[in-house]
């Protein structure tokens, strides 16, 4: 499959020159072999990304319209039907160079509106660069469905009021993000449990340490659901 690709120097460039005030030609390289990267799916969603920005502007809570515009991403990125053609398969998925396209072509608007700090202070590179998938916008957003376990899950994406620290901290950054009946489970928690920031970093202390006897990226739901309401409850 042949995807579009920025180069870790392209994007530095074209993002200082947007910054600035200028609208420069964005040229990926295309690399790979056989049928192009269906990038009319991704277009569509940028799209609707873009309205979801218009209808919650003012909004306090950008991480639930974060969650929303997950969902439509990582679809953009998933196979309709099973033998669907023109999706990106693993290996694009993997390569930074497709994250930072996606980032700058398709996502700048988002990505000024959801995190304008780094814009500002000039450590916008951090949030483009997909060097650091929890930080780099365009590949956490498609983290938070697949930690859920995928498009059947996606719905909870949006659910967690002003759960930014919940998905950045204590899902996206450790390793709770590769087990999805785990992060279900929180999820679940949190929206029926609300925990403030001190109490859930000390619940997420202890989902961590259980790694160290389990691998809780291998429970089922009912396993997951009893190890989360157990430690939620635990205030040690």
């Amino acid at each position: 499959m042949r995807y579009p690709v920025i180069s870790l120097s392209q994007c530095g460039d074209v993002a200082r020159r947007r910054i600035s005030g200028a609208a420069p030609q964005i040229e990926p390289a295309w690399i790979g072999d056989g049928d192009d990267v269906d990038i009319t799916r991704i277009e569509r969603a940028a799209a609707e990304i873009a309205e979801l920005v218009e209808a919650h502007r003012d909004t306090s809570d950008k991480d639930a319209v974060e969650g929303l515009a997950a969902v439509k991403l990582h679809a953009a990125l998933q196979p309709a039907e099973p033998d669907a053609l023109g999706v990106p398969d693993i290996p694009v998925l993997d390569d930074p160079g497709f994250w930072r396209f996606i980032g700058l072509v398709y996502l700048w608007d988002f990505a000024e509106w959801r995190q304008p700090d780094p814009f500002k202070s000039g450590k916008y590179m951090q949030v483009l660069d997909a060097r650091n998938s929890a930080k780099t916008i365009a590949t956490r957003m498609f983290l938070r469905v697949a930690s859920l376990g995928g498009s059947s899950h996606a719905e909870a994406a949006p659910r967690v009021p002003r759960g930014t620290d919940l998905w950045q901290s204590h899902v996206l950054m450790v390793r709770t993000a590769s087990a999805p009946s785990i992060v279900r489970q929180v999820v679940n928690h949190q929206i029926e449990d609300r925990k403030n920031r001190d109490p859930l970093r000390e619940f997420a202390k202890q989902v961590n340490g259980a790694w160290t006897n389990v691998l809780l990226n291998l429970y089922d739901d009912e396993d997951a659901e009893r190890l989360i309401s157990e430690l939620w409850v635990d205030e040690s």
